[in-house]
């Protein structure tokens, strides 16, 4: 049992100061060195887990939930309102790839888990949940779950296991596009532009980059949450209420598309949408439980582990024999182990404007088709 947390978790307000506090230090630290080496992003996840597993704030709370439910939905249309397809489709070509690349990795770790690890009698179960799990989800590995029957000593922990595991991976993508070795590996035009408009920005001084235009960022949240209720309205008719994200992105990119001209002219609603998706990063790391997963089997943490690192290594080498760009492959792979929001925040958040649309639709795939591969590779096993 853990000792109570500094601030509570109803303690409403004091929790947003620390998450606003911890998206504004990532904002800052992204116009400094440090944060261009290490990355602001990673250092988020870092500092929020530490909170939490230090017992300073909690691991969940209401005002979590309001950043699952409410803001990372509304922060999808924000970031999509100028998504010019006819430029995302040649720029981000080799993402669906990588992103098979990405689930054959994970095939290929769930099956070298399996032989090398004493799972015990429900290692086929486990390798069917562990490779739902990094090919669409959290979502997928519930799916599965409970498809197979899974243990529930068993599911939780292995839902520790995946917290750690994924937190951890999130920050070391984050931080990839400073490893030289890696951008000489698989050199990526858009990550050196990023970089280039960020040094622009930085050397220019000016205390506002953006207008601070009211009226239009007021249409732009209302317009976001008009496509909110839209996306999730015909998710629940059609009877796919978990699908409501790529509701939600087909309507915003079919507006962006048909008044481009329109949208072209907001000003200020991408940059909302990219202070949402911060609030996310620090709600992702203050979920990651240090505590359980070391309470919890760690042998199920290897497993998890192995999977990673198989994913990774095939995607990233195989990458290279296809030769797609290093920006592609981080968040392919983001979509592919941890999901279309992960891979949308970390997009945004690496200013890869062009890769928030391919990010959302290759983590839907990976929602569609992660339920059949588990349980499939779950009874094969067997």
């Amino acid at each position: 049992m853990f000792a109570e947390t500094l601030i509570s978790a109803d303690w409403h307000f004091a929790l947003w100061t620390v998450l606003m506090a911890l998206a504004a230090f990532t904002f800052w630290l992204d116009t400094t060195k440090l944060g261009r080496n290490v990355s602001g992003v990673a250092m988020a996840l870092m500092v929020s887990m530490a909170l939490s597993n230090l017992n300073i704030i909690p691991r969940s709370a209401p005002a979590y939930d309001v950043i699952w439910s409410y803001l990372v939905p509304l922060a999808i249309p924000l970031l999509l309102f100028k998504a010019d397809i006819s430029r995302v489709i040649p720029e981000t070509k080799g993402m669906f790839i990588a992103f098979i690349l990405g689930t054959m990795g994970t095939l290929m770790g769930a099956l070298l888990g399996f032989w090398l690890l004493p799972l015990g009698e429900d290692a086929s179960n486990l390798a069917g949940v562990f490779s739902a799990t990094y090919i669409g989800g959290s979502m997928n590995m519930v799916a599965v779950a409970k498809a197979l029957e899974l243990d529930s000593s068993l599911m939780s922990a292995s839902v520790a296991a995946d917290n750690i595991v994924g937190v951890v991976y999130m920050v070391l993508l984050a931080v990839m596009p400073a490893f030289l070795f890696l951008r000489r590996w698989l050199p990526s035009p858009i990550i050196d532009t990023a970089e280039q408009q960020l040094d622009d920005e930085i050397v220019d001084h000016s205390p506002e980059t953006v207008n601070l235009n009211l009226l239009h960022i007021s249409l732009a949240l209302t317009l976001g949450l008009v496509i909110c209720a839209l996306g999730y309205g015909l998710a629940d008719a059609l009877g796919i209420s978990s699908y409501g994200i790529l509701f939600i992105t087909a309507i915003t990119v079919a507006i962006a598309n048909v008044f481009p001209q329109t949208m072209a002219k907001l000003e200020g609603d991408y940059e909302i949408g990219l202070l949402l998706m911060y609030l996310f990063f620090a709600v992702i790391g203050a979920g990651a439980d240090i505590g359980k997963m070391i309470d919890s089997s760690l042998v199920i943490v290897l497993f998890a582990g192995i999977i990673v690192t198989c994913h990774m290594l095939v995607i990233f080498i195989g990458s290279r024999f296809f030769k797609l760009e290093l920006a592609e492959v981080i968040i392919a792979s983001t979509a592919c182990a941890l999901g279309p929001a992960n891979a949308a925040a970390l997009a945004a958040g690496k200013r890869w404007q062009a890769l928030v649309v391919p990010s959302v639709m290759l983590g839907v795939f990976g929602y569609v088709i992660a339920n059949f591969l588990g349980v499939t590779l779950a009874f094969i096993l067997s």
